[in-house]
């Protein structure tokens, strides 16, 4: 069976060498040449084998003479077909492109236009009309309800009493005047839709930016529909759902009934997963976040906050299968190898070079063993959530960048290898 050749390259920014993998079509000849060449600051390697010749720009400039033949026989493995090197890069800059554009948080509140119209990506129904959101605000990092109590008790310079009975001590606003038990700093994080006591709220004619999600007021959303299961025309709205008072509910678009979010009532605000929406953004060159761009920079969030590579995706608000037998959906575990990496590869096309991604092993497993690692409390997996039909389009994403590995390198005992895009701002 006749293979066709493919090449691989990826930028291993932290031990400064590109690793280029050839798969040949057919084991390596006599005329089997991999060739290295520069054009300006960019190194690109020529195949040419079986009277075929294929080229690919590297992720990186590598210190490689210009024209210089690669060793071919010497680095044969696996089947013969696979030929790999590892390349220094050239020169003595920092490698932090992939870094900086892996931190990059998709459609902050930056990004976004006061006024714009937010509509559902899918059919393009409008979900908030021009003019409605007039100022988009940016949401805390997760766990801020803690960092705030933590601030309010620990202010640097202060006097303070715990207790019982005891208020805060005396604080200052911006203007440096004195408040009594902080109540200032409380009113001016309160206008930010939340405190260091309560839960974040919905306010009208503001736009919160998570990582992955808005969250709007209900009176500046238009055209959805709320159910507690599936979408539901008969449950259009949150006084119809009163009576059954459910914690959380699917929010849908009304038009084509895809599932845009959530409603908490704990929160009180109608939170829509940026992946599904369109919507103006200060630079029309801004790139639309897809889901895999989402959950990759949640999944860095998590390893930033917790220090923990490990991850499991779990479904929110699971929809309700249509057989009654049918089991629970496996559960996605993830181990990251390398959080910022560029690569290049012959079996895609990407404008502007290489391609920014996350570098991760992943295996499906069973509710049961979720629930087994999350509740060991000398583990140290972390639970990370996205609707059932997400989890099913990051799984297909993550086969689709496996393909791209050479076969050496897809799977790594139980785990296979894959990819996660990183969103480039």
């Amino acid at each position: 069976m006749s293979h066709p050749t493919s090449i691989y390259a990826e930028l291993l920014s932290n031990i400064r060498q590109v690793s280029l993998a050839v798969t040949l079509s057919s084991p390596p000849a006599a005329c089997t040449k991999i060739t290295i060449s520069h054009d300006g600051s960019t190194s690109s390697v020529r195949v040419t084998h079986a009277g075929q010749t294929s080229h690919l720009t590297l992720p990186g400039r590598v210190s490689c003479p210009d024209g210089q033949d690669l060793p071919v026989q010497k680095r044969r493995s696996g089947d013969g077909r696979s030929l790999t090197w590892r390349l220094p890069v050239a020169g003595n800059g920092q490698l932090n492109g992939a870094e900086e554009a892996g931190r990059a948080v998709p459609w902050e509140a930056r990004d976004m236009v006061p006024g714009g119209a937010v509509s559902c990506r899918n059919c393009r129904a409008v979900l908030v009309r021009e003019g409605v959101v007039g100022e988009w605000k940016d949401l805390p990092a997760e766990g801020w309800a803690e960092m705030m109590e933590f601030w309010h008790c620990h202010k640097p310079g202060d006097e303070h009493h715990h207790g019982h009975g005891h208020g805060h001590g005396h604080g200052h606003d911006d203007q440096g005047n004195g408040v009594a038990d902080g109540k200032a700093d409380e009113a001016t994080l309160a206008s930010r839709g939340y405190g260091a006591a309560s839960a974040i709220s919905a306010q009208k004619g503001v736009g919160f930016v998570d990582l992955t999600v808005f969250l709007f007021d209900e009176g500046d959303v238009q055209g959805v529909t709320f159910s507690p299961s599936s979408f539901s025309s008969g449950s259009s709205s949150l006084v119809s759902l009163a009576a059954t008072q459910p914690n959380n509910l699917n929010i849908f678009c009304a038009a084509c009934h895809t599932r845009l979010g959530y409603f908490n009532r704990a929160t009180s605000a109608l939170t829509l997963f940026k992946w599904q929406l369109s919507l103006p953004t200060s630079s029309p060159s801004l790139p639309s976040p897809s889901i895999s761009h989402c959950l990759s920079v949640t999944l860095q969030a998590t390893l930033s906050r917790t220090g923990s590579s490990k991850s499991l995706l779990l479904p929110i608000n699971r929809l309700p299968s249509p057989s009654p037998s049918a089991t629970a959906p496996p559960v996605l575990h993830f181990w990251i190898l390398n959080p910022f990496l560029r690569y290049t590869s012959s079996q895609t096309t990407t404008s502007g070079g290489a391609t920014r991604a996350m570098k991760l092993l992943y295996r499906t497993v069973t509710r049961g063993e979720a629930d087994k690692m999350l509740e060991d409390v000398n583990g140290d997996v972390q639970e990370v959530n996205l609707p059932e039909e997400g989890i099913g389009a990051v799984a297909e994403r993550l086969a689709e960048s496996t393909a791209l590995l050479p076969e050496t390198e897809r799977r790594y005992r139980e785990w296979d290898v894959g990819m996660l895009g990183l969103w480039e701002g």
